[in-house]
C-alpha cells in the first residue's frame, strides 16, 4: 500500500475498503501508509560482536554473521541482451545530489524481441569510498515511485549511507517507467464520490458496471503494458536491474506492498538472494479457498468488525471532550452513521471549486482513511466538527490528502489511486471470498463498520491482463531475509507478516510493539538497530526477537 512515508495521509485506504468488501483474508493488503517519517539523528552504537556462528547454508535461528555461499543461478539465456547492459550514471537534472540512469526490459519476459520499456532508476551515492553495493528499494502501493522514495535521505541511518549505493527504482508502468494514467482525474473523482451502500439492486450494479468500466479504460489506456504489470514481472525486471548495476546478488529493502515483490524475487531467483529486509508485509498468498461458507465470511466479517469498532472506541477516547460526536463510542458511533446518512441525501457544500460537495463517498474516504492514522486524529475531529455544523470545507480537505488528490482536481502519475489497478488486478485473481458477501445481521451489529468499509464489488472484474501464475509463494534461500512488522498495524495485519515469515525458510522475524504501518526509520531504535546491523554489517538477529515500544 503506498509509498511508506511521502508526508501525506496513506493511499492505503481504497485497498483496506477493498479487503474488508470481500471478507477475505487480507492478502492483497498493504498500500502505503504515507507517514511522515522519524529522522535518524545518530548513528546506533556498534552492536557487540556476534556469535562466530555463521549463518550461510540453511538459515538457522542463531543470531551470527551472514556468510555467502554457492553459485548464483545463470541469466536466463533467452534475456542475454537485457542481461549485457551495464548502467551509465548522470548527474540528475533535477537534483545534482543524485544520479540517474535507465534500463531497457522487455514489455514481456516470454518474449524477449518484442517491445521494451525503460525502467527509471534514481541513485544515492554512498558516503563511504567502498560501498557494499547497491541497495534496491521500494515504497509499496502499488503505484509508488521509488524514484521519489530514495529521494528521502534521512529515512536511511547513517551505516546505511554508508555501506549502500540506495537505488530507487519506478515499476514497470509506474512514474517514469513508461507510467501512464491509468485512470483519469475524472474516473477517480466519480469512483470516491459514489454512494458506498446502495440501498438498492441497481445502486449495486453500478457500482459494478463502473468498476468494469474503470477497468477496461486502464487496458485500453495502457495497451500491452497493462496487461503486463503484475510483480511477477517487476520481480523479473529487478533481476536485470541487479545485474546492470555489477551486484552478484540483490540487495532489497520493501515496505507494504514492496514486500510481495521481494517476496516473488525471491521465490524465482533464490540463489540470487543477498541481504532482504521485508517491513509490514502483505501475505503472498493467492490461492482460492473454494470450500468457504457464508459462515466463514461471516466470522471473518465479525472479527474486523470489532476490531474496527475498538479502533474508533480509541479515537472516542483520544479526543475525549473535545469529540464532537460524544464520549461514548457507542453513541459516537451512531452520530457518525446517521451524519453519513445525511450525506447520501444532501451532501454538504465546501469552499472548493474543483470539489463543492462532500458526498457521502467522500466522506467514507475521509473518515475511513483517518481513523487508520492516528497522527491524523486532531485534524480528522476539527473537520468532523465543522462537518456536524454544515461545513463539508475541512472534510473534502482530509479527503483530498488521503487520496492524494490536489485542490485543482488534478492527481500525481505515480500513486495508489492512479497506477494500483493493473498490478492489483495481476497480482490477486478472483476468489470465492469475493462472491459472498457479509449477511445483514452482521453488518448490523457493526453499522459504522459496515458503512466505513462496506461490501464492494471486485474492482477487477472482467479483467483480461496476465494473471499471477505463482500463488503460493515460498522460498528457502540460502542466507536469512529479515522480516519486520508491528503488532498492531492498523494496513497489513501482523499475521500476514509472520506468514511471510513462515513462507520464508530460515527467515529472521522481528516484531515491534507498535500501532502504524512500517518498522523500519520509523522511531523505534531497537527495530532500527536491527535492519542497520543487518543491512551495514551483515548481523542476523535472534529469530522471534521483539522490540518494545518506542
Amino acid at each position: 500500500m503506498s509509498a511508506l512515508r511521502n508526508g501525506a495521509v496513506a493511499l492505503g485506504l481504497l485497498l483496506v475498503l477493498l479487503t474488508f468488501a470481500t471478507m477475505q483474508p487480507a492478502d492483497p493488503g498493504g498500500t502505503s501508509a504515507a507517514q511522515p517519517a522519524q529522522r535518524h539523528t545518530s548513528t546506533p552504537a556498534k552492536p557487540t560482536p556476534a556469535p562466530a556462528a555463521t549463518t550461510s547454508g540453511t538459515a538457522g535461528a542463531a543470531p551470527g554473521e551472514i556468510r555467502f555461499t554457492g553459485a548464483p543461478q545463470p541469466n536466463p539465456a533467452a534475456l542475454r541482451r537485457f542481461y549485457a547492459q551495464q548502467v551509465e550514471w548522470t548527474r540528475c537534472a533535477d537534483d545534482r545530489d543524485f544520479d540517474c540512469a535507465r534500463v531497457a526490459v522487455p514489455v514481456d519476459h516470454e518474449r524477449p524481441s518484442g517491445a521494451t520499456i525503460a525502467i527509471a532508476l534514481r541513485r544515492l551515492p554512498a558516503t563511504s569510498e567502498h560501498p557494499r553495493g547497491t541497495l534496491f528499494v521500494n515504497p509499496g502501493g502499488p503505484g509508488g515511485s521509488g524514484t521519489d522514495f530514495v529521494r528521502e535521505p534521512d529515512l536511511f541511518g547513517d551505516d546505511l549511507r554508508a555501506a549502500w549505493d540506495i537505488v530507487g527504482f519506478d515499476p514497470r508502468g509506474i512514474g517514469d517507467s513508461a507510467g501512464f494514467d491509468c485512470l483519469t482525474d475524472e474516473e477517480l473523482d466519480a469512483m470516491y464520490a459514489a454512494d458506498p451502500t446502495p440501498a438498492s439492486a441497481q445502486g449495486m450494479e453500478f457500482l459494478e458496471e463502473a468498476a468494469a468500466a474503470r477497468a477496461a479504460s486502464c487496458l485500453q489506456r495502457g495497451g500491452a503494458l497493462a496487461a503486463k504489470m503484475g510483480s511477477e514481472a517487476v520481480a523479473a525486471d529487478l533481476d536485470i536491474l541487479r545485474e546492470a548495476v555489477g551486484d552478484e546478488r540483490l540487495n532489497y529493502y520493501g515496505v507494504s506492498y514492496g514486500t510481495l515483490i521481494g517476496a516473488i524475487y525471491a521465490d524465482r531467483f533464490t540463489s540470487r538472494v543477498g541481504l532482504m529486509v521485508l517491513d509490514s508485509a502483505v501475505s503472498p498468498d493467492g490461492l482460492d479457498t473454494a470450500s468457504v461458507t457464508q459462515r466463514d465470511v461471516d466470522a471473518n466479517a465479525r472479527h474486523w468488525g470489532t476490531e474496527f469498532d475498538a479502533l474508533f472506541a480509541d479515537f472516542v477516547e483520544e479526543c475525549g471532550d473535545r469529540c464532537p460526536l460524544g464520549t461514548d463510542p457507542g453513541s459516537a458511533g451512531a452520530a457518525l452513521v446517521a451524519l453519513l446518512d445525511s450525506l447520501e441525501a444532501v451532501p454538504l457544500p465546501t469552499d472548493f471549486d474543483s470539489l463543492p460537495q462532500v458526498t457521502e463517498g467522500w466522506a467514507v474516504t475521509a473518515i475511513g482513511e483517518g481513523l487508520l492514522d492516528p497522527a491524523s486524529w486532531p485534524y480528522l475531529v476539527d473537520a468532523l466538527e465543522a462537518a456536524i455544523e454544515g461545513d463539508g470545507t475541512e472534510l473534502a480537505w482530509f479527503a483530498m490528502v488521503a487520496v492524494g488528490r490536489d485542490v485543482d482536481g488534478s492527481y500525481p502519475g505515480a500513486t495508489f489511486g492512479k497506477s494500483h489497478l493493473p498490478v492489483t488486478c495481476a497480482d490477486w485473481p478472483a476468489r470465492t471470498w469475493a462472491e459472498l458477501t457479509p449477511s445483514r445481521a452482521v453488518l448490523e451489529e457493526h453499522p459504522l463498520f459496515g458503512r466505513i468499509q462496506p461490501p464492494l464489488p471486485s474492482e477487477c472484474a472482467g479483467w483480461t491482463g496476465t494473471m499471477r501464475s505463482n500463488l503460493l509463494v515460498g522460498a528457502e534461500p540460502a542466507t536469512p531475509i529479515l522480516v519486520i512488522g508491528n503488532e498492531d498495524d492498523p494496513v497489513t495485519p501482523i499475521e500476514d507478516t509472520e506468514y511471510l515469515a513462515e513462507m520464508l525458510v530460515g527467515s529472521r522475524l522481528v516484531t515491534v510493539d507498535a500501532a502504524r504501518h512500517g518498522a523500519y526509520a520509523m522511531g523505534n531504535a531497537c527495530v532500527d538497530e536491527v535492519v542497520e546491523d543487518y543491512l551495514a554489517r551483515g548481523l542476523a538477529p535472534r529469530d522471534g526477537l521483539g522490540c518494545p515500544a518506542d
